[in-house]
């Protein structure tokens, strides 16, 4: 693991106001604070399924665990010349489990890899995801029957041909095993951004940006929706609605709003969101917003930013994805996703500028300041 000095990220100048964002003009430091030794999960050379990248971070806390144990999914890059001399061919992204025990748990490890990772890999070559699986997303909750406790990994599938799709596959030993659903794709041209089970029912959010197949764009900006079901392998019949909208045109997430991450505090659901005003999918900064039902979501209105990419040179400068936050002893530990390369200044107006690598950073605040700048009390 690499480590770097403390720096404080990037000034603000956008505050929310009613629900939209206004510009300010003083600027302010992020909520969240880095850790000094980040990243915190690096690419490892010796990992052929992570050389590359290390991506997506998902937790699964012990009250959500089949086993009471911490398990933390992420997504790996690698090359596997044994599939193909071609390097367009032989380029996959998977998904790779580690855990922790409960007792002596720390959010900064050391966490334990799974020996047999990675635990779900791409398909054919001609599948709906024979390139990459991006995204995961595991949720512990019932079968389509609604009688067995499963392991539930909704995840973005890549094939060669097409755009992305949502997908999913089931695990019932706990998740180190997967079972890829017969029905996948789920959904094409959309990808997912986290599942609850609640109160028998999947609450599956995604992104979408309405992809017309006539002709071959987006017709939208990238927004956030969900689909609500008790059978996870099939969303054909799902009550879906937007739950998350872009902001107006020159606010910090005007262009783009995907990868809500969703945890529960005091009785209320929050989700960790990725914005940009500029980018599809290249954000800058995270904000929030909170519910009662998993349906009705308000956005925070605060001036301060939860947390932005990291300053020029930084492993993170590039752009951030995936806050996944989770409560531990008072205090709130985000996961995410950066692009960067340590020592090293590019263009940050351009997406996935070279050289740059995803790897999993973390950040932190005590819950009762979260709370504060949220502007909610604790219930």
């Amino acid at each position: 693991m690499s480590d770097w000095s403390f720096q404080r990220v990037l000034p603000c100048l956008l505050v929310c106001m009613t629900g939209t964002c206004e510009p300010l003009t003083q600027p302010t430091d992020a909520l969240f604070v880095r850790w000094t030794k980040n990243p915190l999960l690096a690419v490892a050379p010796n990992k052929r399924w992570r050389s590359i990248h290390v991506a997506n971070a998902a937790v699964l806390t012990p009250a959500e665990s089949p086993d009471g144990r911490w398990r933390l999914y992420v997504r790996g890059s690698g090359r596997f010349p044994s599939e193909s001399t071609d390097r367009q061919r032989n380029y996959h992204d998977s998904i790779g489990l580690f855990t922790q025990e409960a007792d002596g748990f720390s959010p900064y490890g050391p966490w334990q890899e799974h020996p047999g990772n990675p635990v779900l890999f791409h398909g054919p070559g001609d599948s709906y995801d024979g390139k990459h699986l991006l995204d995961c997303c595991p949720v512990w909750g019932k079968d389509r029957e609604g009688l067995n406790d499963v392991l539930i990994m909704f995840y973005k599938g890549v094939p060669y041909n097409s755009g992305g799709c949502l997908a999913g596959a089931q695990s019932n030993d706990g998740g180190m095993t997967f079972r890829k659903f017969r029905s996948n794709p789920l959904q094409k041209r959309v990808g997912p951004c986290d599942a609850v089970y609640h109160q028998g029912h999947y609450y599956l959010f995604y992104g979408d940006a309405k992809y017309d197949p006539v002709r071959r764009r987006v017709t939208d900006r990238l927004k956030t929706y969900l689909a609500i079901t008790p059978d996870p392998s099939d969303i054909s019949r799902a009550p879906r609605q937007l739950v998350i909208d872009v902001g107006p045109p020159g606010t910090f997430d005007s262009r783009s709003v995907h990868g809500g991450r969703i945890f529960r505090l005091e009785g209320r659901w929050f989700m960790v969101y990725q914005a940009s005003a500029t980018h599809f999918d290249y954000p800058d900064r995270f904000h929030a917003a909170y519910s009662t039902d998993l349906v009705h979501w308000t956005k925070v209105k605060n001036a301060q930013p939860l947390f932005q990419r990291g300053p020029p040179g930084q492993w993170d400068q590039g752009a951030i994805w995936f806050g996944e936050v989770f409560e531990h002893e008072g205090r709130l530990y985000m996961l995410y996703e950066g692009w960067g390369w340590k020592g090293l200044k590019f263009d940050r107006t351009k997406a996935y500028a070279k050289p740059g690598r995803s790897q999993v950073g973390i950040a932190s605040i005590d819950t009762a300041h979260f709370l504060k700048w949220c502007d909610l009390s604790p219930r």
